[in-house]
């Protein structure tokens, strides 16, 4: 019995949760092959013996190159009936929505919960300009997010980690003057004159480092 395999052909066919459901397996190629075609084809297993090698292994190639793509920023998309849109600047980011941005970004798993603090439901717009929602929590949207299109996801974190880079290179170079500054204008009165910008300093590396490594990690799939 001849078995059609529809597979995808860009990443907007591809939600975060099948990535995710993948991402969280481990094996050899023909395990992951066998996965794949049942997560991202949805292909049951009890089909897959039907399926020529090649095919199988053509697939798991296709949906291999198509994950490891960085695909430019995607400023809105419709989900579940709603228009989600992109923080419009991040220049006006909230400290609270950087923070929780940096920890969910370490782990794949909570990547539905990073999109939902990148990503919020579109209030107004005008051309290309719009408002999002305040943010509250990414508790709000994240298991709405499982639904992103990788297109987005992976256009998001591309665009947050070299702009959340720029970012914070110039806030590290802002507060170190300021640092300078005020040990300068106190050096003969206190010794422990910018010890808290030194700390936010200290921290801002810190997150800058994780970002980095994360930029720079390989992909998922090996």
């Amino acid at each position: 019995m001849e078995i059609q395999v529809i597979v995808p052909t860009s990443l907007s066919e591809i939600t975060l949760e099948q990535y995710q459901r993948f991402a969280r397996l481990e094996g050899d190629d023909e395990f992951l092959s066998k996965k794949m075609l049942e997560i991202f084809c949805g292909v049951p297993i009890g089909d897959l013996p039907g399926i020529k090698l090649k095919d199988v292994r053509g697939v798991f190639k296709h949906i291999n190159l198509m994950l490891q793509e960085k695909p430019s920023l995607c400023p809105r998309f419709d989900l579940s009936g709603k228009e989600f849109g992109f923080i419009p600047s991040l220049d006006d980011i909230s400290y609270g929505e950087f923070i929780d941005l940096d920890n969910y970004l370490q782990e794949t798993q909570d990547l539905h919960k990073a999109m939902a603090v990148l990503y919020r439901p579109v209030t107004n717009k005008v051309g290309k300009r719009y408002d999002i929602e305040p943010y509250e929590s990414a508790s709000k949207y994240c298991e709405q997010m499982k639904g992103a299109p990788m297109s987005a996801v992976m256009g998001a974190l591309v665009f947050f980690y070299r702009l959340g880079n720029e970012l914070l290179n110039a806030l590290v170079k802002s507060l170190e003057a300021d640092q300078e500054s005020k040990i300068l204008a106190h050096k003969d009165n206190s010794p422990n004159a910018g010890d808290g910008i030194q700390h936010s300093i200290s921290l801002l590396r810190g997150i800058l480092v994780d970002l980095q490594k994360l930029e720079s990690s390989p992909s998922i799939i090996a």
